[in-house]
C-alpha cells in the first residue's frame, strides 16, 4: 500500500470544519452570499463574497509553508487582518465572543 503524503499548502478536512462553523451562519443570514474554493500549486484558498459585492471580499487561504492566512481586500488590494500556524488561531478574529464576555465589555 501507498501512502500520499498531505500537502502542506493544502485545507484539512478540520480546517474545513472550523471554516464551516464561521461561515454557516453568516450564509443563513445573508451576510454572506458565496463561499468560493481556488487552488494551486503552493496555495489552498476560500474566498467570501458577499450582497451587493464586486468580487471576493475575504480571503482565507494556507500557503506552502502551512500557515494560515486571512485577508481583507478594501478595493485597493488585500490586507492581512489574521494569520496563524492553525485555522483555528487565523480564524479566532471571527469566533463569537460569548455573552458573558460581551456583558462584561458593555460593564
Amino acid at each position: 500500500m501507498s501512502v500520499v503524503p498531505f500537502a502542506r499548502c493544502r485545507f484539512t478536512p478540520d480546517d474545513i470544519g472550523l471554516f464551516h462553523d464561521v461561515a454557516g451562519p453568516k450564509l443563513e443570514r445573508g451576510q454572506w452570499m458565496a463561499v468560493e474554493r481556488v487552488s494551486g500549486r503552493d496555495f489552498d484558498s476560500l474566498l467570501v463574497h458577499i450582497p451587493r459585492g464586486n468580487g471576493p471580499v475575504f480571503r482565507f487561504s494556507r500557503d506552502f509553508q502551512g500557515r494560515y492566512h486571512l485577508s481583507f481586500n478594501d478595493r485597493s488590494g488585500w490586507q492581512a487582518i489574521g494569520a496563524g500556524s492553525s485555522a483555528a488561531e487565523c480564524l479566532a478574529i471571527w469566533r463569537p465572543r460569548s455573552r458573558l464576555a460581551a456583558r462584561s465589555a458593555v460593564s
